[in-house]
C-alpha cells in the first residue's frame, strides 16, 4: 500500500455507508442472505404475464449461464465486474454468440431490477455491464437481406413446379404477398379470412415449441406487439392461393389448439406446419433444383421464414407504397423499422434517378 493509504474501509466510512442505507431503507442484511437464484425465482413469480415460450427461454438462459457463475452469490455481493466477467466467459469458454449474451443480459438486468425495487440494493449492478462488454465484442445486428426480384421469381417457380415442395406453394405465396410473420400465417383459420372484402384479420400467432415444463406443443398467443393486431388486404394472387388451399382435401380429424380449429395451412397429417419443417424445406429447395438441372447450386441467402416478410416489405417500398399504410400492414410498432427498409430498398432507384438527370441542367 502507498503511504497513508488504507487497506480497507475505515470505521467512519462504514458508519456513513450504513447510515445512508438506513436513511434510504436499503435492506443490507437481506441482500447478503438473498441469492441471485432466489431473486430469479421471485422475478419469475412476479412476471405472470410472460408467455410460456418466453418463460422457457428465460429459464434455459439462466440455468446455462447465470446459475453456474453467480447464481449462489448474494445479490448484495455481486459487482458489475462479476457480471462483465460472466459475459466474457460465456463467449470465450462456451462459444456463446454476443447476440445470445444480449439475451442473457436482458434476464440478468430484470432480476437485479427486482432487487432494486425491493430495496435490497441501491442500484442495478448490471446496468452498464453489457455496454462495456459490447465495446470489446462484435455486438452488431446484421441487417436482414431481402430476396432479389430474380431470387423471388426463381423460388416461386421452382416450388410450384416441384413434386416435393408444391404443397408449400400456397403458404409461400401468402407469406410473400402479405408480409405476415410465420407464426401469424400458421395461426390463420378460415374465420380470419373474408374473401368478400379481401381482408385477412390478424390477432393471434402460433408456434410449436417447448413450454416451461420442457414439453413440445402447439401454442397460441397474441401477436408480437399491440401493432400486430391488424387487417391485411389481399393481393389477387394471395386470394387465389388461399382459395386453392381451401379446395384441398380436408383432414379426417379436426385439429384443435386451445379451442381454435379450421386452420388454413395443414400438413399431410392434418396438423399445422411447424417452423422447423418450413425452415428445413426452404434450405433444401435450391440444392434439389441445382441437382435436377445438373449444375452447381446458387444458394439463396441463409434464411428463415422471416425473410419472406422482409422481402414483401422491400417489394412494397420499391413500389413507393405509402409508409404509414405499409407500417399498418406490416404491424410495425415503430415507423422507423419501416423507414429503414424503405431507405435500403430505394437506394438503387435514387441512383438511377440521378443518372437520368445527367446533362439535364447546367451545374459546371
Amino acid at each position: 500500500m502507498k503511504e497513508g493509504q488504507r487497506g480497507q474501509e475505515s470505521l467512519r466510512e462504514k458508519e456513513k455507508r450504513i447510515l445512508k442505507n438506513l436513511d434510504d431503507h436499503i435492506r443490507t442484511k437481506n441482500s447478503e442472505e438473498t441469492t441471485v437464484n432466489d431473486m430469479f425465482e421471485k422475478f419469475m413469480e412476479i412476471r405472470v404475464d410472460l408467455r410460456s415460450m418466453t418463460r422457457k427461454c428465460y429459464r434455459d438462459l439462466f440455468a446455462a449461464h447465470v446459475h453456474p457463475s453467480i447464481g449462489d452469490r448474494p445479490v448484495g455481493k455481486v459487482r458489475p465486474s462479476d457480471i462483465q466477467k460472466m459475459y466474457q466467459c460465456a463467449v470465450a469458454e462456451r462459444g456463446v454468440t454476443p447476440s445470445t449474451v444480449q439475451k442473457i443480459h436482458s434476464v440478468v438486468y430484470q432480476v437485479f431490477e427486482i432487487a432494486v425495487i425491493d430495496n435490497l440494493i441501491r442500484t442495478n449492478h448490471s446496468s452498464n455491464s453489457f455496454k462495456y462488454f459490447a465495446k470489446t465484442n462484435d455486438v452488431v445486428s446484421k441487417p436482414r437481406e431481402a430476396l432479389t426480384v430474380e431470387q423471388q421469381e426463381n423460388l416461386i417457380d421452382f416450388v410450384y413446379s416441384s413434386h416435393i415442395y408444391s404443397r408449400l406453394g400456397n403458404l409461400l405465396t401468402v407469406l410473400l404477398g402479405t408480409g405476415l410473420r410465420i407464426g401469424e400465417a400458421l395461426a390463420l383459420t378460415w374465420d380470419d379470412i373474408d374473401f368478400d372484402t379481401g381482408i385477412i384479420s390478424i390477432y393471434k400467432t402460433m408456434a410449436y415449441k417447448p413450454g416451461e415444463d420442457g414439453r413440445y406443443d402447439y401454442r397460441i398467443g397474441p401477436p408480437k406487439t399491440a401493432a400486430g393486431t391488424r387487417e391485411v388486404p389481399m393481393l389477387d394472387e394471395v386470394k387465389a392461393a388461399l382459395l386453392r388451399e381451401k379446395s384441398n382435401k380436408k383432414p379426417k380429424k379436426k385439429f384443435v389448439v386451445e379451442g381454435y380449429s379450421g386452420f388454413v395451412f395443414l400438413n399431410s397429417a392434418g396438423q399445422v406446419y411447424t417452423n422447423s419443417f418450413l425452415y428445413d424445406s426452404i434450405q433444401g429447395i435450391e440444392l434439389m433444383k441445382a441437382n435436377l438441372e445438373k449444375r452447381q447450386p446458387v444458394y439463396l441467402p441463409k434464411m428463415s421464414a422471416h425473410i419472406f416478410r422482409h422481402t414483401f416489405c422491400t417489394r412494397m417500398c420499391e413500389q413507393d407504397v405509402n409508409l404509414k399504410v405499409l407500417q399498418d400492414i406490416m404491424g410495425h410498432r415503430n415507423i422507423r423499422t419501416t423507414m429503414d427498409v424503405y431507405a435500403k430498398a430505394t437506394r438503387k432507384k435514387k441512383q438511377d434517378a440521378i443518372k437520368e438527370l445527367n446533362g439535364k441542367f447546367k451545374i459546371l
